[in-house]
């Protein structure tokens, strides 16, 4: 039995007659968010935070048939391997050196009205069994081919009951706001948004902040942030 045969009998484990359950992902509104004086710069820093809500697990597996070879990557849905439109991409630096999926989150900050300002430039994402949100035993605790860019197999996914975080100080969570006028915006977080993945339901894959920029005058002139409402939807 090779890996992949393994990791899709493990995927249907538990599955009932019939309709195979599928995950759900639910993404949670940002959170810590705060404006740090980097330098000349102004940088809006947040963490961000996607669980499974469903009833099966998420599970994301890439192969290739040699190093130089571009990866194909399949959505285990129980015995069942549908082929994702995602990339998977080594990064080599800011203390990484593992693989990344492409486009799991997509983070977008706008004005009052909603309209887009600016869009995140995050490499990619890790998944796995973080933190546990009524789930026991984490399963996905792997590090996506840490130190091994010649990878052959990445597998890796996000049980029922279990969140995968990002928090504030990574590589990827901030957004330069330097220059922007103050007043009124609305930090919006979006998992799955291409919707490359399949989900028992993608009403819950977005989730934003709406928070007040403040530039007190010199000499202090420090930006801050009040946040004013928490939304578990792309609307706040």
């Amino acid at each position: 039995m090779t890996r992949l045969t393994a990791l899709a009998a493990l995927a249907l484990m538990a599955a009932p007659t019939g309709t195979m359950p599928l995950p759900n992902l639910v993404e949670a509104p940002p959170q810590s968010l705060e404006v740090q004086a980097i330098g000349d710069r102004d940088v809006l820093r947040f963490t961000s935070t996607v669980e499974n809500a469903g009833g099966a697990p998420l599970v994301v597996v890439s192969t290739r048939t040699s190093p130089s070879a571009p990866f194909r990557t399949v959505q285990l849905l129980g015995a069942r391997q549908v082929p994702v439109p995602v990339t998977l991409r080594y990064r080599r630096s800011g203390g990484h050196e593992h693989f990344h999926l492409v486009g799991f989150q997509r983070y977008e900050l706008r004005d009052a009205t909603g309209r887009l300002i600016a869009r995140d430039h995050k490499v990619g994402f890790c998944l796995g069994d973080r933190r546990p949100v009524g789930g026991i035993r984490p399963r996905w605790t792997g590090n996506c081919g840490r130190g091994t860019p010649g990878a052959l197999q990445i597998a890796q996914g996000l049980s029922p009951g279990f969140a995968d975080p990002y928090a504030s100080d990574l590589g990827g969570q901030s957004f330069d706001v330097t220059g922007l006028p103050p007043g009124e915006y609305v930090l919006v977080n979006i998992a799955n948004p291409v919707r490359a993945l399949r989900e028992s339901s993608y009403a819950d894959d977005a989730a934003s902040v709406r928070f007040v920029l403040a530039r007190p005058p010199a000499p202090a002139g420090i930006a801050f942030l009040q946040v004013l409402a928490s939304c578990r939807s792309a609307r706040c």
